[in-house]
């Protein structure tokens, strides 16, 4: 199957600044991709470009087979967008929005289904005037997805949601990766990111800085484990093992050793915790960092992957 989305050298200037500066990028079909960056990194300009409504300055994009710049009415028709910032029209309820939005695709999804898919049912006919904010976000994804699209550009659309409408939306997008789509997700919340994407893009000064799934960061920046626990009070730490020995030792008297061999200092761990008498070891904590973690440190010091880094 052909990718969803190839780019070869894409730059995108304005005046002297360079927004997006010869990106190379590769998307599957049928995954979620989460294109990430700090605010001003070049990701809404390319996102703008996938979609066709910015134009490239130089380089090869194919979207769906198209070229957004060149045959944005053919890509159209199977695309869906979630804009950062959108607003229903307030005089209409969901299900006349999403019967119109429906009437401009060859394929459009039933509308009662689409309704049920985000969470919309008791306030589908609703005027747009009294949803409240998150509401108004589902209807923004529901006309994403109405035209049963192959590509789906998400672009924070969790925002405004509380934890269990966030969740629902989650199974929404998994939904229609099932069903066969390719999404293109954008969001600060990075848990999100990590939740649903296969892949991830983190893009800082216009380019690619890394490129690859979780564990392929994680490898990238050889990052360690935390492993931690809290010894009993007046238990005797005086022949710790050698490499507990130097450890940190938190306000609350917590020893936490960082790992890129976790299962054999854990084992040892084990092992001599049992020896002296502790069948359990209290409070024992075993922590990977998360893409939160990585990610600040990625767009802190970017020097750590090198110029644009692959896996």
């Amino acid at each position: 199957m052909p990718p969803a989305i190839s780019i070869r050298g894409v730059s995108k200037r304005y005046g002297a600044v360079t927004a997006v500066d010869g990106v190379d990028l590769e998307i599957e079909s049928g995954q979620v991709y989460a294109l990430l960056g700090p605010n001003g990194a070049g990701k809404t300009t390319l996102i703008e470009i996938l979609e066709g409504y910015r134009e490239r300055d130089a380089g090869e994009v194919s979207v769906l087979g198209f070229d957004p710049q060149r045959q944005r009415g053919e890509l159209n028709r199977q695309v869906g967008i979630v804009l950062q910032r959108s607003t229903p029209m307030e005089g209409l309820t969901p299900r006349e929005m999403l019967n119109f939005t429906a009437k401009l695709y060859d394929n459009p999804m039933p509308t009662n289904e689409v309704i049920e898919l985000v969470g919309l049912t008791e306030h589908a006919d609703r005027r747009g005037s009294k949803l409240s904010g998150g509401q108004k976000r589902r209807v923004d994804l529901a006309t994403s997805v109405i035209g049963n699209p192959d590509l789906i550009f998400l672009d924070e659309p969790t925002t405004g949601f509380d934890v269990s409408a966030r969740r629902q939306a989650w199974e929404v997008v998994r939904g229609l990766t099932e069903r066969g789509a390719t999404v293109i997700l954008t969001t600060h919340y990075l848990d999100e990111a990590e939740t649903l994407a296969q892949r991830i893009g983190l893009i800082k000064d216009g380019r690619i800085i890394f490129e690859g799934d979780i564990n392929a960061l994680r490898r990238e920046m050889e990052t360690d484990t935390r492993i931690s626990w809290h010894p009993p009070i007046g238990f005797d730490l005086s022949d710790l093992l050698d490499e507990w020995k130097s450890v940190r030792i938190g306000p609350d008297g917590r020893l936490s050793l960082p790992t890129q061999e976790p299962t054999r200092h854990l084992s040892r761990l084990i092992d001599w915790a049992r020896n002296r008498g502790l069948e359990e070891i209290p409070e024992l904590q075993v922590e990977r960092p998360d893409l939160e973690e990585m990610y600040l440190d990625l767009v802190d010091d970017s020097s750590a992957l090198g110029t644009q880094a692959r896996s």
